[in-house]
Order: C-alpha cells, then sequence, then structure tokens
C-alpha cells in the first residue's frame, strides 16, 4: 500500500476465508483472496471504515460491518496532517460486498449525543444472541446493544460511569462452553472481558501497549498493540509471546510516521520484523494472523505460528 492517506481501518475474514479490508484512504473496500490477491474493490458508503467485522446478512450472505468514526486526517497545507470530521455523527453499517448498505443501526437515543458526537470504533455481532453491539470508543467511551432486528437495547452497564477509557476493538469468545465478549479498552492498556448481559466478569490482562484490536484463535488470545507490538496471550490473559516489538516507535517525532528533512510529515520505514502500529487484526482461515497498520499509507503484515509461537513475515504482505 502507498499513497498520501493515513491508513485508518481494520481487516476482518469471511466465511469462505476471504479478507476484506479498507484501501489507505478508508473507503475504498478491498475483497483478497487467500493468497492476497485483489478480488474486488469497490467504493463503500462510508467515511471511514475503521472497524470492521465479518456477519451475516438478511439472505444469509456475508456482510462486513464497519464502524464508521466520520472521521479521518487531511493535510494542512504545511507539510502535516490535521484531524477531520464529516457530519453530526459516526454510523454504524452493515455492507454488502459491493459496498453497499444493507442495515443501518440508528444513532443511540442517549441524551449525550445531543451535545456530543458518536463515533464508533468497533461493532460485534453476538451470534449467541443475535444481538450487534457498537462500541463508541472516540466518542462518548460507551459500548450499546441492538437486538436482532436493529432496535436499540441500551447501552452496556459495564460501560456507564467512565469505566472505560477508549474502548477500541471487541470480540467475541464463545470457546469452552461459555459466552465472553472481550474488550480492548485501549487507554487503560488492558482487555475485559463481558458477559452476555453486559455484567463485567473481570480484567482478563493489564499492562498492555495500547491494545488496539484482539482475536480469538485455537484458545488463545491475539493482541494488536497500537505502540508497535503484536501479543499472544493464553485464554487467563497470561502473556505467552511478544512479537515485532518495537520501543522506539512510539517515542518517534510524528509517529506512527516521521518527518523528512524539511520537517513533513511521512511515511516511516519500519526496521524489518518490527511493527510500527498494529490496529487492525484477524485470522485466516489457514490459522495464519493478519495485521493492518495505522498511518500513512497502511501496511499490511503476516505471521505465521510454527514449533517456536508465532513470527512476522520479513515484508509487508501485499508487496
Amino acid at each position: 500500500m502507498s499513497g498520501p492517506h493515513w491508513a485508518h481501518s481494520d481487516i476482518t475474514t469471511l466465511s469462505d476465508g476471504r479478507l476484506v479490508t479498507f484501501s489507505p484512504d478508508n473507503r475504498v473496500m478491498l475483497v483478497l483472496g487467500p493468497d492476497g490477491e485483489l478480488l474486488a474493490s469497490p467504493t463503500a458508503d462510508v467515511v471511514s471504515a475503521h472497524g470492521v467485522t465479518a456477519g451475516t446478512g438478511e439472505d444469509g450472505q456475508d456482510v462486513v460491518w464497519v464502524a464508521d468514526p466520520a472521521t479521518g486526517t487531511a493535510p494542512d497545507g504545511r507539510g502535516g496532517y490535521e484531524p477531520v470530521r464529516e457530519g453530526r455523527h459516526g454510523r454504524a453499517v452493515a455492507l454488502r460486498l459491493d459496498g453497499t448498505v444493507e442495515r443501518e443501526l440508528p444513532l443511540p437515543p442517549q441524551p449525550v449525543y445531543d451535545r456530543h458526537r458518536f463515533e464508533p470504533t468497533a461493532v460485534l455481532p453476538v451470534a449467541a444472541t443475535g444481538e450487534v453491539w457498537v462500541s463508541d470508543g472516540y466518542g462518548q467511551r460507551l459500548i450499546h446493544r441492538y437486538g436482532a432486528g436493529g432496535d436499540y437495547l441500551g447501552p452496556v452497564e459495564a460501560s456507564r460511569d467512565g469505566a472505560f477509557r477508549c474502548p477500541h476493538a471487541m470480540a467475541l469468545d464463545d470457546s469452552e462452553g461459555e459466552v465472553r465478549i472481550i474488550v480492548a479498552d485501549r487507554e487503560n492498556n488492558r482487555l475485559v472481558a463481558l458477559d452476555p448481559d453486559g455484567a463485567l466478569i473481570g480484567t482478563v490482562a493489564e499492562r498492555l501497549r495500547k491494545p488496539s484490536s484482539v482475536a480469538l484463535h485455537e484458545g488463545s488470545l491475539l493482541v494488536g498493540e497500537l505502540e508497535a507490538s503484536f501479543a499472544h496471550l493464553d485464554r487467563a490473559g497470561r502473556l505467552i509471546q511478544r512479537v515485532g516489538l518495537d520501543e522506539v516507535a512510539p517515542l518517534r517525532p510524528e509517529w506512527p510516521n516521521t518527518v523528512d528533512a524539511r520537517g513533513a510529515t511521512v511515511a516511516p520505514a519500519p526496521p524489518p520484523g518490527r511493527f510500527n502500529s498494529p490496529h487492525g487484526i484477524t485470522v485466516d482461515g489457514r490459522g495464519r494472523v493478519h495485521v493492518v497498520e495505522w498511518l500513512l499509507g497502511g501496511r499490511h503484515m503476516l505471521l505465521t505460528r510454527g514449533a517456536g509461537g508465532y513470527a512476522l513475515a520479513p515484508a509487508d504482505w501485499t508487496e
């Protein structure tokens, strides 16, 4: 991936093994085959495809749930970038694979949104209940519940009273006979577990490096840490392995980007075998882990698992 756009998206795996992510401008859906071949690239009806989660549509076909905070970045005319917002609120939508909207959830009818923006970062279909949960990570730090028909059920109780500081991502854990919703509470550097009724089960892991994405695979928790790392945890949250850690990257001026000799913001050149700013994560049908990063031009990295644990491929997967 290359270009002046500041990639800020996610990645997900469809039921047939295809992957869906978005272009660096966060508006064009990229449907990829299992070996990275581009199968389709429709423009999507979103401002910024931030959180991306596979789901099932009303006709039984694959859809992609997108949390669109309606925010982004744009060149400021002085060699840097500045935040931009479009519209009054963000949206939570299910997209068909042609980029059109199949379903849109209503704005949460909470008084706080009369005064403040709704800027969702993640959408999670909860198969056990038919509900859809939406995390307002960049907005009011609430997680909202919707029924199978799209009716609003209210905020998740565990998210009230400032409990979370940027509930950035969510993942469904339905292994071992129970259902847990794992929340990446990014600015608290932790993972927490909620039950399907929205009650807090407990903290799963602490002292992480700004967890921005989480996936489940074979009883493990796989975490994309925004501060330049991938963490492999067991289901209880114990650290098994950390891969590609670059402790220096988050200290760099203009991280997740860098500056050139003229002082302009440009894409970095991360050291081989190191992450820069993991933002989205998924596991494909072969058990490989895909990580997309938050930076100018975007970056799509691949990890494979062997006898020694996970290892990072030596180059961008899409090169």
